[in-house]
């Protein structure tokens, strides 16, 4: 009798782990006092048009070592969430607990529970696909775009998509 319930338990165990989304935490306090400006990462939209954005980013400090030329390689990435003026309520990151997709992102100015279902964080490759409310919105399609923000050393990119707030309008 032990032993079956002892297997049942780590059954659900491994079920409930190989379905557990990876929840994302916000880094920010309060929301930031200023727009961004980068149409790259957001353009403003009409009330109640909030945007998701991907923010990848390279650096590549030179080591002057051959046997390791890419020593001086960091990386980062970001996801954020502005309003319709572009001000950030949000900045996520899987740094330290990058679990994997799905990335699940509970804020207390989302009515709903955003999904990040796939993503590729490859610098110039940037793609996502998340869900929100009923909707699904995916780089190229509905508006959702990549830009190059690079300068000097630095290899940028940055992808947005508009979203409504409120969720797609029932058909």
């Amino acid at each position: 009798m032990y032993r079956q319930i002892l297997s049942l338990a780590t059954a659900i165990a491994l079920l409930g782990h190989a379905s557990a989304d990876c929840k994302l935490t916000n880094t920010l306090s309060a929301p930031e006092s200023g727009p961004e400006t980068r149409t790259e990462l957001c353009l403003p939209q009409g009330e109640g048009s909030w945007t998701f954005a991907m923010d990848i980013s390279e650096v590549d400090v030179p080591t002057f070592n051959s046997g390791a030329e890419w020593a001086g390689l960091a990386g980062n990435n970001a996801y954020i969430i502005y309003d319709n003026n572009c001000i950030p309520y949000g900045v996520y990151g899987p740094d330290g607990n990058d679990c994997g997709t799905p990335y699940v992102i509970e804020d207390y100015f989302l009515p709903y529970v955003m999904t990040i279902q796939d993503i590729n964080t490859d610098l110039g490759a940037g793609y996502f696909k998340f869900a929100y409310a009923n909707g699904l919105y995916t780089i190229g399609n509905d508006g959702c775009t990549c830009g190059d923000l690079s300068s000097g050393l630095e290899g940028e990119q940055g992808c947005k998509c508009a979203f409504p707030l409120e969720g797609e309008p029932s058909k």
